[in-house]
């Protein structure tokens, strides 16, 4: 496997869920327990757009980080899988 040279580049760690735009977390899917890939864990709106965040590996839910109405930021870490 290749190594991500640049850690800021776009290629985020498969195991954390970061907000890909800023917007407004509408929904935690998954807040514990076993997700598989594809997996929505959280769902928000932003620019009046739904987005679903779906978990990229299979693994458990280890933290969520931001609740149900949060404003997050783009790149923002929102939930980590283990």
């Amino acid at each position: 496997g290749g190594k991500n040279r640049n850690s800021k580049g776009n290629v985020s760690n498969s195991n954390q869920i970061l907000a890909p735009m800023p917007g407004k977390v509408t929904a935690i899917k998954k807040a514990f327990g076993d997700v598989k890939i594809g997996d929505v864990v959280i769902m928000m709106e932003a620019m009046k757009m739904e987005n679903s965040l779906k978990a990229n590996l299979d693994g458990k839910i280890k933290k969520i980080s931001i609740k149900e109405g949060d404003q997050v930021t783009q790149g923002q870490l929102l939930a980590e899988i283990e």
